[in-house]
Parts: structure tokens; sequence; C-alpha cells
């Protein structure tokens, strides 16, 4: 093995080592401690147990379909409705600090580079990203946690991966009715749907910055162009897309090399101006 080799295995250990760092431990940390925040305030507010307020808050704020606790606030006072509102702009604000670090790891150009050893096709490559390899992600998520869970709750391991589907899409309507009632239950699940969270930044980061939005982008421009909705002109991209430093040759009928700056991501090609032939 060259030294370059040996370089270059250890750069991608040391990502994929903190990226599970940042997932599996840090995601669910902050669940917590927001939780351990507002729930105290909340059962401070509704004079209940502390436990209460904290399964009521975190069940919330990681949006989970199978709440941890039946408990709800009754009193219906101005405290509790604030608190309500913090813990939900907490939950926005927890997803898009998970959004922006999950983008530091680069994970849709690797899957993206992963499967460009096979195929090159512009149309394949997200297919396959969005259709196989982020499922096929998801499902060992939901088997292993749904295994761990269903071995510390006594349920049967189809029990457990049916809760834990449930639970990272946030199903309106559960596939199952069933919910952890010991305290380690409860904990995993708390994990489980902290992990959830950067699962679901992992795909909506993948649908932002590659491909597939910029061909739904491409099309639905020359849609726009030929009913007479916008100009062809470049000064019409939206100045978020665009970097500062970014140049356009519009007197240019080649389509030059220009990139874009994704609100949550970094540069990535755009779409060039469009010229009538």
């Amino acid at each position: 093995m060259t030294l370059h080799e040996f370089s270059w295995r250890r750069s991608r250990f040391k990502r994929i080592f903190f990226l599970c760092l940042f997932i599996f431990i840090l995601f669910p940390i902050l669940s917590i401690f927001l939780a351990t925040i507002f729930g105290g305030l909340l059962a401070l507010a509704e004079s209940t147990a502390f436990l209460h307020g904290f399964l009521y808050v975190v069940s919330n704020l990681l949006g989970m379909a199978n709440p941890l606790t039946d408990w709800v606030p009754t009193s219906g006072t101005g405290v509790v409705v604030v608190i309500d509102v913090y813990t939900a702009v907490a939950a926005l604000i927890s997803f898009g600090i998970m959004l922006n670090i999950v983008n530091l790891f680069a994970i849709p150009h690797s899957i993206n580079k992963f499967i460009r050893r096979f195929t090159k096709n512009a149309v394949l490559v997200p297919t396959i990203a969005l259709g196989l390899i982020i499922p096929i992600l998801y499902t060992t998520i939901c088997v292993i946690f749904g295994s761990i869970l269903a071995a510390i709750e006594g349920w049967t391991i189809s029990d457990g991966i049916l809760y834990v589907i449930t639970n990272i899409l946030g199903l309106a309507d559960p596939l199952t009715d069933i919910m952890p009632d010991t305290n380690g239950g409860k904990v995993v699940d708390i994990i489980i749907s902290s992990i959830a969270l950067g699962y679901i930044a992992m795909f909506a980061d993948y649908v932002t910055t590659l491909n597939p939005s910029s061909y739904i982008r491409k099309h639905t421009r020359l849609l726009l162009i030929k009913l007479g909705a916008v100009g062809k002109s470049t000064t019409e991209v939206h100045a978020l897309h665009l970097d500062i430093d970014d140049e356009i040759d519009v007197g240019n009928d080649e389509a030059a090399t220009t990139h874009a700056r994704s609100i949550l991501s970094g540069s990535f090609p755009i779409d060039q101006p469009v010229t009538s032939k």
C-alpha cells in the first residue's frame, strides 16, 4: 500500500467516523438537551412530574408518530402555549443544524461517485441513488434499531421494525399501535428518532444539491420560457443561487461553466442560459 493510498483510506475512515459521531451521538444529545430544558419548564408550568414534560416535548421535538407519553398539558395557559411554540422553533433549528452538518460530509457527491463506477448516465445515477441506495440505508437502519428495540421491549422483530419505520417516516397512520414501556426502550426510541432526522437531512441534501433538483429546474424553466412566463436572460436567476464571484457571459451562446450556491449547501452546477435556435 502506497503512502497516498494509506492517507486516502485514513481520510475516508475519519470522515465516516465523525459522520457516525454526529448522527448517532451528538444529534441525540442535542434532542435530549432541548427536551430537558423545555420539558422541565413545561412540567414546572403544569405542576406535573418532570418525566411527563420531558417525554411530551421530546415526542413533539422529534415528530414521533407514536408519542412516548399519553400525557398532554391541560391548563391551557399562555406559558404552555409559548413553550409549545418554542419547541416547534427548536425542532426547525435542530433540523437545520443537522442538515448543514450532514452537508459538510458531501454524502450526495460520495453516493454519486460510487454509482458512476457502474454507470455515468445522468438519469440513472440519481435514480439508483434515490430508488435503491438511500432506501437500502433506510431499511438497514430500521432493521437494526427495530431488532434492538424489539429485544428490549419483548416485541417480535416485525413489530419493532414496523414501529421504527412509522417513527422515521412520521406516518400519520402508524403501522403498529405498540409503544415502548421501559425506560431503556424510550431512550433507544429517542436515539432512533434523532438519527431519523439525520437520515432525512441526508436525503434532503441530495435532492436539493444534485441532479434531481437541477434536472427538474432545467426542464421547468424550458417549459416556462416556451409559455412566456419567464425570460431567457440570465439575470433572472434568483440571487440566492449565485455566488458573488460568478460571471455569466450573456453574449455567448455556448454554455459556460457556471456554478451556484445552494442555500443548504456549497457550489454545484446550475443550468445555463437557454438560447433560441
